[in-house]
């Protein structure tokens, strides 16, 4: 499970910073926000499994590797579209961004929650589709198996 957490954290911020960009044009920001809220950490998967980064992902991997990246990404597009959407504003002279930091950081923080939970969702069926579609089928039964026998060869190392 470590070697997918600093990938999907780079894929989630690349992915924010697209989605914040993204989220600046008026009328697509809507449908933004909610491929955002949903995609993410499946789209992460399908790249991660594009090139060949991950071989074999069980549900749980696909779920840990969906939340972190839609965390990330949520986070990425605010860093992003709230400095942006405030000079943009001050700009055109709007009166709408009258808020206090920690109001929305605390926003910001409690949407991430809420988008890496959805994401873990979408990134558990992601994983369960690749787990269908290809050829070598991770079982439970292969997993303990693989499991006891890294036990056994650790208790011949420390004899």
């Amino acid at each position: 499970m470590e070697r997918f957490i600093l990938p999907s954290i780079h894929l989630g911020a690349i992915a924010g910073v697209i989605f914040g960009i993204l989220l600046l044009i008026p009328f697509v920001s809507p449908f933004v926000f909610f491929l955002m809220f949903i995609l993410s950490g499946a789209g992460v998967i399908v790249v991660l499994k594009r090139y060949n980064s991950v071989g074999i992902l069980s549900i749980y991997d696909g779920c840990s590797i969906g939340a972190i990246a839609g965390f990330i990404s949520l986070i990425a597009a605010s860093i992003v579209y709230i400095p942006v959407a405030s000079l943009l504003g001050g700009f055109f002279s709007f009166k709408g961004l009258g808020f206090s930091i920690l109001a929305v950081m605390l926003l910001v923080f409690s949407t991430a929650i809420l988008s890496a939970l959805f994401n873990a969702f979408s990134g558990l069926v992601t994983a369960y589709v690749y787990e269908k579609i290809e050829t070598r089928h991770l079982s439970f039964k292969d997993h303990f198996e693989i499991e006891e026998g890294e036990q056994g060869e650790l208790e011949e190392q420390e004899v």
